[in-house]
């Protein structure tokens, strides 16, 4: 079993890949072969990869093909898909042809709102803690506008910083809850940002808050981060045909399949389980 390696993010390129080598493969000169059998002939292009991430020791290649035909919102498009699954691409390539001759894909954004929480323990009255929260909403924004100005000035921004009591889940336990508005950009940074500002307005403004009681003025912030959830944030894709269209498929008439179809969508529906699965198609 190998010791544990200090100072490895300070060993060169080389040195690494042949601790890694010499450690963990059987044979080493190979392995260090077809490690870098796998690097760039362009040794400038190999060098923007290596600084991409820490400690790169050598690229990961996956195929990527083309899926031809996708009529999408009366545009035709060839999509790209870096996939190691068989299949995958094939089956996207003949539901493109299908629908090509009818009508195609219409696509519609639905939302883009982002969600972020500030997540801190309190213990003291709730009602003044809501009215402490209420007094200091303009600090929030405020205080947030050096981030936020660009945002703003593309059209998006803050939308809404509101107290939610989870304390009868966890004792004590209350957030922000944060809904942003990013428009086409995913907006991580910018959502952090802001709720790092947040959680310092609200422990700074709540050590001398009159609305609390002293033993009430330090809340104790958890975290403050972004949401992966995001239901707001929904891009509805349709297609279209007559029934008769699907034709027989596995020994069932067009009609019995779109029925079933419906059927498993309404499973879905009340199925989480399915649903994510139905999702990820």
């Amino acid at each position: 079993m190998p010791s544990p390696i200090e100072g490895f993010s300070k060993l060169s390129k080389e040195e690494k890949i042949r601790w890694i080598a010499d450690h963990y493969t059987h044979d080493p000169q190979v392995s260090i072969s077809l490690i870098k059998s796998y690097w760039n002939t362009d040794a400038d292009l190999q060098q923007l990869h290596d600084e991409f991430i820490e400690n790169t020791l050598t690229n990961f290649y996956l195929p990527l093909g083309i899926a031809p035909n996708f009529l999408i919102n009366g545009k035709l498009y060839a999509i790209p898909m870096a996939i190691e699954e068989s299949s995958v691409v094939a089956a996207a390539s003949k539901a493109a042809k299908f629908w090509l001759s009818r009508g195609g894909f219409t696509t519609k954004i639905l939302g883009t709102e982002k969600i972020g929480q500030v997540h801190f323990i309190y213990r003291g009255d709730p009602s003044r803690l809501k009215a402490f929260i209420e007094h200091i909403q303009p600090l929030f924004l405020k205080e947030t506008e050096s981030i936020t100005k660009n945002m703003v000035a593309r059209g998006g921004g803050i939308k809404k910083v509101e107290l939610r009591d989870k304390s009868t889940d966890l004792k004590g336990y209350y957030q922000l809850h944060c809904t942003f508005e990013t428009l086409d950009a995913m907006g991580a940074n910018f959502i952090n940002s802001c709720l790092e500002q947040f959680a310092k307005t609200l422990q700074r403004e709540a050590s001398t808050s009159s609305i609390l009681q002293p033993e009430e003025r330090h809340p104790e912030v958890v975290m403050s981060i972004l949401s992966n959830y995001v239901p707001q944030c929904l891009v509805r894709a349709e297609v279209s045909c007559p029934v008769e269209d699907l034709g027989s498929i596995g020994g069932i008439s067009a009609h019995e399949f779109a029925q079933k179809m419906m059927r498993a969508i309404s499973i879905a529906n009340i199925e989480p389980f399915r649903a994510v699965t139905h999702n990820k198609g």
